[in-house]
């Protein structure tokens, strides 16, 4: 098939023809166009030490700095704390311990990225929001990546790793 507008190239075409009621001649053809284009999201894009991640935008739910938390006893090495988010208690979790990255001492203060994957909120501690950004579908991630991790994407000339929110909240249980 040939080009499309805007570039694209046409995957698939095709023409339906329907007679009018009645009997009479066909009504008016149709034509179904699929594009063939690349696949692209959203991203929250947000930095851990020196390394870029990005989560969809679809999962993440707002940024938010907690000064006050609680700690709870026996709860999983992620889990640095709970906090009252607008009358909800929110699991304040340590994206580093999460991704196999080296722990470091963080303040009180902490800032998140709040992610919801089905029933399952939480607040993610990162060290910096960088932005928003449409990022390809990008490739598989690098063997030793994170299992968390959903693909390598290119985001505003920054090397990003996509991460699944789904998997990195069911992380949490383990």
């Amino acid at each position: 098939m040939g080009p499309a507008p805007g570039g694209r190239r046409l995957r698939d075409q095709a023409v339906h023809r329907r007679a009018a009621p009645g009997g009479g001649p066909p009504v008016r053809a149709v034509t179904v166009v699929l594009l063939d284009a690349p696949a692209t999201l959203r991203a929250c894009l947000f930095t851990l030490g020196a390394q870029t991640f990005a989560l969809p935008v679809a999962t993440v739910k707002e940024v938010v700095d907690f000064e006050e938390w609680t700690t709870v006893p026996r709860a999983p090495r992620a889990v640095v704390g709970v906090a009252n988010l607008r009358g909800d208690v929110v699991p304040i979790v340590d994206a580093q311990a999460v991704l196999g990255l080296p722990a470091r001492q963080r303040g009180r203060r902490l800032r998140t990225l709040v992610v919801v994957a089905g029933d399952r909120t939480a607040a993610l501690v990162v060290d910096a929001v960088v932005g928003l950004a449409t990022v390809d579908a990008g490739t598989p991630p690098e063997a030793g990546a994170p299992a968390v991790a959903a693909a390598r994407v290119e985001a505003g000339g920054r090397a990003a790793l996509l991460l699944d929110a789904a998997r990195l909240l069911e992380a949490l249980r383990s």
